[in-house]
């Protein structure tokens, strides 16, 4: 087998996260590799663009959540990812899981396939030294697992950590341990020590070295995805696959991996608002400002004050970030505990967790401007060409008032057309489709009426993404 061969290469891209140490900029609908943290380009276009010029389009597999099939369809549309690369899992289980299902399926393609497996919310800044340490792990993973090490920066909390052994003559290190994330007096000394690497989370094997550590230590998911060789087969195994991470399921039980340094990368998990924090460039007084803010007096804090004033004074070593619905006030040290906020979210049955009041969906998208009891208002707007369903409702009542661009709508038996400034009603039960029928976006202010509001309260009759079940 020729590991040289650039057409046996593969990339595994997860991108199934909820990202919920970004709240409120991260939701479930709308997690952090696909915001764009740092530029115009969301977390996941740019690890597509890392490593493209290793791997071509078609040999591009993407697993992620259901949840986010239109997000991920449009997004590798524009790379020429075929359709059919792209695994949906039913519910999160984990990396363990998806790692071994692409394995199987990209085996079952080729035999002689080695994978690149990178998770999609990550930031790396020097591309020219990644692709050297990705070059340098596919040249030499052989019959091992290469992982790319980080030389620690700090002694970061929020990371786990590889102990490298001995130095092999490839130039790569044979991996002592793995070490979960550790408290600061531990990681100061793992840091100090010069033996300990981060853990990237970027591997690198054969399809078939992946299935054998899968047979190894985790038979029972080894057992499972063999009856599996497309995407379209998840289902008949996924109820029977047990949670468990690739870090603990694999790593911490073999002794077949190798650690290839890569310093000077950049790199960052972006696990939590300090670390996001961290890269970025400051003021005199360590301040970052974005949007409309007013600052009198603070220090080492950073304020994202987008949708409306923000004024700072006298604060100290926080980070501020607002949202319509929302808004963070944490201590930077204490950033990470914004995972428990969502779980108390979750708890609570509150919706700010799941959604942003602007709520994306493969025809366009809406914003909820008011809510009370009984009513909701919402901006809806249609991209050009689409349509959302053939659908009514049970439970309630639309009024539609077009403020830009042209509607059709089907309404019953009858098909109108409205342009801006003029309006209709939809009774409860009425079948209904509104369709942008212009070359520009269709908006128009939906008016709910009701006693039962919820996305739920949607029949769907005939629609174009395949969600009627």
């Amino acid at each position: 087998m020729s590991y040289r061969k650039a057409g046996n290469y593969y990339a595994v891209l997860l991108a199934g996260g909820y990202g919920t140490r970004f709240w409120p900029l991260s939701r479930v609908l709308e997690p952090k590799q696909f915001l764009s943290l740092l530029n115009d380009k969301s977390l996941f276009e740019k690890t597509v663009l890392r490593v493209k010029k290793f791997i071509k389009p078609s040999n591009f597999y993407i697993v992620t959540s259901e949840l986010y099939r239109f997000q991920v369809a449009d997004l590798s549309a524009q790379f020429g990812i075929p359709q059919e690369n792209i695994i949906f899992e039913p519910q999160g289980k984990n990396t363990a899981a998806p790692i071994a299902v692409a394995s199987q399926i990209i085996y079952s393609k080729d035999p002689e396939a080695v994978l690149c497996v990178l998770p999609c919310d990550h930031r790396v800044e020097n591309m020219d030294r990644f692709s050297r340490a990705l070059n340098r792990a596919l040249s030499v993973c052989g019959n091992s697992i290469a992982i790319l090490g980080i030389p620690p920066l700090r002694p970061a909390t929020g990371y786990g950590y590889i102990k490298a052994g001995t130095l092999m003559p490839s130039g790569v290190f044979k991996v002592d341990r793995f070490c979960e994330k550790p408290d600061h007096k531990r990681a100061e000394k793992f840091v100090k020590s010069k033996k300990y690497f981060w853990n990237s989370g970027i591997f690198v094997a054969s399809a078939k070295v992946f299935l054998n550590e899968f047979k190894r230590s985790i038979p029972q998911l080894y057992r499972q995805v063999q009856r599996i060789s497309t995407g379209k087969d998840i289902g008949l195994i996924w109820g029977k696959i047990k949670p468990v991470s690739f870090d603990y399921g694999i790593l911490e039980k073999t002794k077949n991996i190798i650690m290839v340094k890569a310093g000077g990368i950049g790199w960052s998990d972006l696990g939590s608002w300090q670390a996001w924090d961290e890269i970025l460039k400051k003021d005199h007084d360590g301040n970052l400002f974005q949007g409309d803010v007013v600052n009198l007096g603070s220090k080492n804090t950073t304020a994202i004050g987008n949708h409306r004033l923000l004024a700072a004074i006298g604060l100290n070593d926080l980070i501020v970030v607002d949202t319509p619905d929302a808004i963070l006030i944490t201590k930077k040290d204490k950033s990470e505990e914004v995972k428990k906020v969502v779980d108390l979210l979750i708890c609570k049955r509150r919706k700010e967790h799941y959604e942003h009041t602007t709520v994306r969906r493969p025809w366009g998208s809406y914003l909820v401007l008011d809510s009370g009891k009984g009513f909701k208002v919402k901006l809806v707007t249609v991209s050009p060409g689409s349509s959302l369903s053939l659908q009514y409702h049970r439970k309630r009542s639309e009024h539609w008032v077009v403020v830009e661009g042209r509607a059709k709508i089907i309404k019953g038996s009858k098909i109108i057309e409205l342009r801006a400034n003029e309006s209709t009603y939809v009774p409860v039960g009425c079948k209904h489709r509104l369709s942008n029928s212009g070359s520009n976006n269709l908006k128009l202010i939906e008016i709910q009426s009701g006693k039962f509001l919820g996305e739920e309260d949607i029949v769907r009759l005939k629609d174009n993404f395949g969600r009627i079940k």
